[in-house]
């Protein structure tokens, strides 16, 4: 319904032109122009002339106008790699202007991520002045690195559903805002589905241009108003522009989940497959991850990632996400089976390999799964795994396995340390006798501790870094599904009773205990789990959500007096005073004061708020779909679909026992959660490649992150994306090493032995360098579009 919608509008806006020679349209959303391309290629050939003439311009710069608060900051520099090369491809031009006028939100880094793609102005409307007042509609926005663009936000919507040309036009200078001394844009047209300006409206701004002598009214574009500003006069804005419609960072839950877990099993499905190909010379098929990547950015539309799009767009974009994890799934199980065939496994039955897709070495608990055919066949069962590497024993925990089909299947965890970027082996040693150990863990029905952090689910219980357990809230919803006219899920109507605490774990190595609790017909499993020697505490959480027009909230007690809230945004972090608003964040969050603080990272959840005593998650959320009041009023026969009903599962990881987010290194252990080792078991044959791989690439400054590793786009050579993650200033090293001498192996022309350059980074300073042959460049996040 959407193409079709901007098919029409496109018709109908060239027929406009033909009509009126003075006429310019604007139009956005690369993804929009890829399908009238796909479909009707006579009007693409009309597009593309009205564009050279400048009668038609294309803004934007995006696949299409995302939100701007959920997506990470690698997914909306993919918005613009995609949408600005198509556009150059296309059109011969990139957008100078970046353009989400109907998003409902902006963060705080966006100038950053815009200068980095080319763009140095940006259009929008949401938040309203009623939600956010700015110095002024026109103003220079700057960002956390220092960045700024010029920014409007649009005045009297921009439609024409709520006012007339002539009468926007008679608003415009009756505005306190209004300085005649420079130019201002004001927007018209039908709806925000699509039509495009009508005939009607063309001919009243004929009439006011010829009728009004005090207004130069002219048609024109977004990239001629704002060249004609003087930049140096305009206010600064530095922060974050929302909030408006609050809900849409928790409308419908399995959207949001997708949409993390697609973006990073992509970006670690391209790690791998660089590494494989830098490896071992092997090409992939990387043309599969530009539809993989389209699907995640045309599901990033503001409505969709919102979660308020109809049910049917819904589904669809659940489809997409499948399609885009399967293509990454099957990508990287290529990339480490490549790698795996070239490692020398020859002297074990069973190698286990386990990959770090991270420019840092990783240390990190590992669970892997063994078929054990003698289970059916001879009646023997495992009763424990050793692994072996270099000499040393590392014993496995064994665990409930994912079948329930007795012991032919077993689940094993053990803490592996693997090089950065690169690979570590072990001999898998099965053993039919048990290998008893002693727990180091406190763990019953009152406390589950490591002896450093813990939970404490009996009020008599305290100790220093342990969290005590809080029963999820209930809270009343009765907004609409983008939760227009609050700013806070507040209303409290109860909370969840515990019905159970089981011991479901208690090893050498972790330790887990499971909370069941219940509201009505809803049920909650919270699994908590402490490792050995960390400072983390696991909620692996299992909701069977059955409530109507609620919030579900998980609690966390923070104990904290003078705090505030730090959250991540897209490739920067902000700070936030408590608050019981909802406000969006990223993947992490950090409460702190000068006493201490309390992390949480979420694989799945982006919505929060946070008082004097409790950080409070929204987990779900539960309006009919696609409800917006006003004007919609239910009527009693109408077919009733509520959001997150049923089952769903996501996990959180606690923080404890650090006093600030920087200390924690927050962004660090979030990359290190969402894209985790993996652990593959490969037979015994000879390699080239040695058990135990060097780090292939690092970053000598512990406050730069590695976040893409990827094949250009054009085909030649990689790009290596690196963000500053403290705000701090550092000169850092990097290296990368290349492919081993051998026969064996088909070498590229590029390949190279081993390759390393510096750079400084300013605070939050995004770096994007290619790697080409013997050459490494500094480039942009077009990949060099910007120089041409």
């Amino acid at each position: 319904e959407g193409f079709a919608a901007f098919l029409a509008t496109c018709r109908s806006a060239l027929d406009r032109m033909d009509e009126t020679s003075e006429f310019i349209f604007t139009a956005s959303s690369a993804a929009h122009y890829e399908f009238v391309e796909q479909t009707d290629s006579a009007l693409f050939k009309r597009i593309q002339d009205a564009v050279a003439l400048g009668k038609w311009e294309i803004v934007g710069g995006w696949w299409v106008e995302s939100d701007c608060h959920i997506p990470s900051g690698e997914s909306l520099l993919r918005q613009a790699l995609y949408g600005q090369r198509y556009f150059y491809e296309k059109f011969g031009k990139i957008c100078k202007t970046g353009y989400c006028i109907d998003s409902f939100g902006h963060n705080a880094n966006l100038p950053q991520l815009l200068k980095h793609s080319g763009m140095d102005s940006y259009v929008f409307m949401r938040p309203y002045e009623s939600d956010l007042i700015l110095p002024s509609p026109l103003f220079t926005w700057r960002s956390p690195s220092g960045d700024e663009v010029t920014a409007y936000r649009i005045p009297f919507h921009y439609s024409n559903f709520e006012h007339t040309v002539s009468e926007k036009i008679g608003l415009l200078t009756s505005q306190g805002f209004y300085d005649p001394s420079h130019s201002w844009m004001l927007f018209y047209g039908v709806g925000n589905h699509g039509g495009g300006p009508t005939k009607e409206q063309i001919g009243e701004i004929i009439k006011n241009k010829n009728d009004r002598d005090d207004l130069d009214i002219q048609f024109s574009s977004v990239e001629s108003f704002f060249a004609s500003v003087n930049k140096k006069t305009l206010p600064i804005y530095q922060g974050e522009m929302q909030p408006h419609a609050i809900g849409c960072y928790s409308a419908h839950s399995e959207i949001k989940q997708l949409n993390r877990r697609a973006k990073n099993a992509l970006l670690r499905a391209e790690k791998f497959c660089s590494l494989s190909e830098i490896t071992t010379g092997k090409k992939m098929d990387w043309s599969l991850f530009r539809q993989a990547w389209k699907n995640v950015l045309l599901n990033q539309f503001h409505d969709t990632l919102g979660g308020v799009s109809i049910k049917e767009a819904c589904d669809d974009a659940i489809s997409m996400y499948g399609e885009a994890l399967s293509i990454a799934a099957r990508q990287e199980r290529l990339a480490l089976q490549t790698l795996s065939n070239n490692i020398n496994t020859s002297d074990n039955i069973e190698t286990l390999i386990v990959f770090n897709p991270h420019g840092f070495a990783l240390r990190q608990s590992v669970e892997f799964e063994l078929w054990h055919p003698q289970a059916s066949e001879r009646g023997e069962h495992i009763g424990a795994v050793e692994l072996v590497s270099e000499g040393q024993a590392y014993q496995a925990q064994l665990v409930e396995p994912s079948g329930k089909i007795g012991g032919d299947r077993v689940r094993g965890v053990f803490i592996a340390d693997i090089p950065a970027f690169g690979w570590c082996s072990f001999a898998i040693e099965r053993k039919l006798e048990e290998n008893p150990s002693e727990s180091i863990f406190e763990c019953n029905q009152s406390i589950l501790s490591n002896g450093k952090v813990g939970v404490c689910f009996d009020d008599s219980i305290i100790k220093e870094n342990h969290i005590k357990y809080i029963p999820p809230a209930i809270f009343r919803d009765e907004s609409d599904t983008w939760g227009h006219g609050i700013d806070a899920f507040d209303d409290q109507i109860g909370e969840f009773t515990i019905t159970g605490i089981q011991v479901i774990e208690q090893g050498p190595l972790r330790a887990r205990v499971r909370i069941t609790s219940a509201f009505n017909k809803s049920t909650f499993e919270e699994d908590f789990i402490v490792e050995v020697n960390s400072d983390e505490v696991e909620v692996r959480c299992h909701l069977n959500f059955q409530e109507r027009n609620a919030v579900l909230k998980t609690r966390f007690l923070h104990k904290l007096t003078d705090h505030s809230v730090i959250s991540e945004i897209p490739y920067s972090a902000i700070t936030r005073q408590p608050s019981p608003k909802e406000y969006p964040f990223g993947s992490w969050l950090f409460v702190q004061d000068d006493t201490g603080g309390l992390g949480v990272l979420s694989d799945s959840k982006s919505s929060y708020s946070c008082d004097d005593t409790y950080l409070y998650i929204t987990c779900a959320r539960s309006p009919l779909y696609a409800h917006h009041i006003p004007p919609h009023v239910i009527q009693p026969t109408q077919t009733l679909r509520y959001l997150d009903q049923g089952e769903q599962d996501f996990t959180f990881r606690l923080v404890l026992g650090t006093s600030n987010w920087q200390d924690a290194e927050m962004p660090k252990r979030s990359l290190s959660f969402l894209q985790r080792a993996v652990a593959h078991v490969e037979s015994g044959h000879e390699g080239v490649l040695p058990t135990l791989s060097q780090s292939q690439l690092t970053c000598s400054a512990p406050n730069i992150l590695i976040t893409c590793l990827k094949q250009a786009e054009d085909g030649n050579g990689f790009v290596i994306r690196a963000v500053e993650y403290l705000g701090l200033e550092v000169a850092a090293g990097f290296s990368l090493r290349g492919m081993p001498e051998s026969p064996l192996i088909e070498m590229r022309a590029e390949a190279c032995d081993y390759q390393s350059w510096e750079a400084d980074f300013t605070p939050y300073e995004i770096k994007t360098f290619r790697v080409r042959n013997d050459e490494i460049t500094e480039t942009d996040a077009l990949e060099g579009l910007l120089g041409v």
